[in-house]
């Protein structure tokens, strides 16, 4: 290998891409980065390799990738591939050769690696390695999750977890099993901080339980990877966990790209005697046109949402939602009206609605980890406005519903109080008093009520996992980083949607990088997303083969169906044309408001 060439290894993850450019002759880190790629890898390997070639301008490249996604990459730019355990073993072998088990976390997958000394020659070895499949519990996706639960950002959850001090039983399984263990917490009123903490307790008990199935963890331990690079306070529970002293602790300077550092060290070792054949101009060229020979369309993709702009425009004519305003109330008015609150699972919700059963004032929010805050907040607000009018607003009636029911009748001290199923019904009959069938898929729950002459007949309810619910895509628009109002539009712009199926929302993760890996677009992607919720309904909630069980009018609620490409995904899936409320979100609350009103007016 020449001493004019620079090693560079390139680590292209499930989530994140990174760079180490090392010296060949010291095998020291001259340079690094560590970027997500928000499903545009390509695009992102792109970058920090002319970076990088900015930087060292003088220099020849010896370029090798790895990873979950970087076999395509050096097929195109002629460089090396090296397996990341592979990596990672030559990398703590050249720095760390004190180590006896690496603890690797990434975005969606999770490594622990055994290491021993070869009797030969001293060496260490990768004797045993145990990693998770297509589950991304106790890895970054797993944090993500969580941070979007909690309504921060995932950079702040070290500093909430730093400041935690109590522990609670949160599963480490998965972000769908860690939710319906949270939200309940937060209902609690459970501080962000501790959830936090609790939650990189999940992680470690995860991997040293679930992961490293029953292998002994002996010291020294390194830490890698980005989640445990970022967030010292997870270093700390893995180490109170384990039972090890911090002499005992091995923390690189920057795990975050040491996979990276140690397929560039492959260069002198799987690579000592061949030359690379990555060069700068040609294989730059390779990425900007990159793709994998996959992404035309074929027999297996899904079809576009709307054959052309006519059939799009008709369906948001048949499809309009609530976009106007309240009206201002009246000077010296009295406005007498019931408050409908909905405590949803992961957004709070309620109406004002007047004699006449009209709503007159609505709020909808996330619960941002703090839902009774978050209802406080807007019941001052709304009070405020009315006095700013002039205007007395008398409340004849306060009704909760939905997952904080007691919590938020017990805390206003509310006249009546229901399921939510009851409070949905309610609703859906006052809208098509001959409603046959009803969807409603809110943030993490899914329900489906069959109804007859008016009467509800069957309640059929999804259990602890939440795919095919709002969580769910929010979680991956977020990941993809689009904004939750731009999803629809940015599905409907997809010439050759993603065919995702009816996984769930961990397994999917898999289903995405391959996705990633083939070409797809974020909005190829974000559009097969939308169509999967609805697979889901039909697959682990309804499972209906016959869709005349169903009857003429279905109504479809929840905050989920405020997005219209998940509403034509429902078209499209069954043929069939729903009504959807103009305020689809609200639905819980205007039921529980209407069955408050007859409470009250029966005495």
């Amino acid at each position: 290998m020449l001493y004019s060439e620079l090693w560079v290894g390139v680590d292209v993850g499930s989530t994140t891409v990174k760079i180490a450019v090392v010296d060949p002759e010291s095998k020291e880190l001259l340079h690094s980065r560590y970027e997500r790629h928000n499903a545009m890898q390509a695009k992102t390997v792109r970058e920090l390799l002319s970076e990088a070639h900015r930087i060292f301008e003088n220099k020849n490249f010896a370029v090798s990738f790895c990873g979950s996604g970087g076999l395509p990459f050096a097929e195109k730019t002629k460089a090396f591939f090296v397996q990341e355990v592979v990596a990672n073993a030559l990398a703590v072998r050249e720095m760390y050769p004190e180590t006896r088990v690496a603890i690797e976390l990434g975005g969606q997958d999770a490594k622990v690696i055994f290491f021993e000394k070869d009797k030969t020659t001293g060496k260490l070895l990768a004797s045993d390695m145990r990693m998770n499949g297509v589950c991304a519990g106790g890895t970054g996706a797993f944090i993500d999750q969580v941070a979007e639960l909690l309504r921060i950002k995932t950079e702040e959850f070290e500093s909430y977890a730093s400041r935690g001090e109590k522990v609670y039983e949160i599963s480490g399984r998965c972000g769908v099993f860690a939710k319906t263990d949270i939200q309940p917490l937060l209902n609690q009123g459970v501080s962000k901080e501790d959830i936090a903490l609790s939650s990189f307790h999940a992680i470690a008990k995860q991997t040293i339980g679930g992961l490293a199935q029953g292998m002994e963890i002996k010291p020294p331990v390194l830490f890698e990877g980005g989640p445990l690079t970022f967030n010292p306070s997870l270093v700390g529970v893995f180490q109170k966990r384990l039972g090890i002293s911090s002499s005992q602790v091995l923390v690189p300077k920057h795990s975050e790209v040491l996979v990276a550092w140690g397929a560039a060290l492959s260069a002198s070792t799987m690579y000592k005697d061949k030359k690379s054949g990555y060069s700068k101009e040609k294989s730059l060229n390779a990425l900007e046109n990159f793709s994998t020979g996959k992404e035309n369309k074929s027999e297996e993709d899904m079809p576009r949402f709307f054959k052309d702009e006519n059939e799009k425009n008709e369906f948001i004519r048949r499809h309009p939602l609530f976009s106007g305003s309240y009206p201002q109330p009246e000077k010296d008015s009295v406005v007498r009206a019931y408050l409908g609150i909905d405590a949803g699972s992961t957004t709070t919700k309620f109406v004002l609605l007047n004699e006449d059963e009209e709503v007159i004032d609505s709020f909808y929010s996330g619960n941002q980890g703090d839902p009774l805050v978050v209802l406080k907040s807007a019941l001052i607000q709304l009070n405020e406005r009315y006095k700013e009018a002039g205007a007395k607003l008398e409340i004849l009636g306060v009704g909760t519903t939905g997952y904080g029911e007691l919590l938020f009748y017990r805390a206003l001290r509310a006249d009546y109080h229901t399921v939510e199923t009851v409070a949905h019904a309610k609703a859906a009959k006052k809208i098509c008093p001959d409603v046959s069938f009803i969807l409603d898929i809110g943030g993490q729950d899914m329900k489906a009520i069959s109804m007859a002459g008016g009467v509800v007949t069957g309640i059929i309810l999804n259990e602890a996992c939440s795919s095919g619910c709002g969580s769910f895509i929010e979680t991956y628009a977020r990941s993809l980083g689009i904004k939750t109002e731009q999803i629809a539009e940015m599905a409907f712009r997809s010439e050759n949607p993603s065919k995702l199926g009816s996984r769930c929302t961990v397994f999917m993760n898999s289903s995405i990088i391959t996705e990633q890996r083939d070409g797809k677009k974020p909005e190829d992607i974000i559009a097969g997303i939308c169509r999967s919720i609805i697979d889901n309904v039909f697959t682990k909630v309804i499972r209906l083969r016959n869709l005349d069980i169903l009857g003429k009018k279905i109504v479809v609620q929840g905050g989920t169906f405020k997005n219209d490409a998940v509403l034509r995904a429902f078209e499209q899936h069954t043929g069939l044309t729903p009504v959807r409320p103009e305020r689809p979100g609200e639905m819980g609350a205007i039921g529980i408001a209407l069955l408050t009103k007859e409470r009250m007016e029966s005495g």
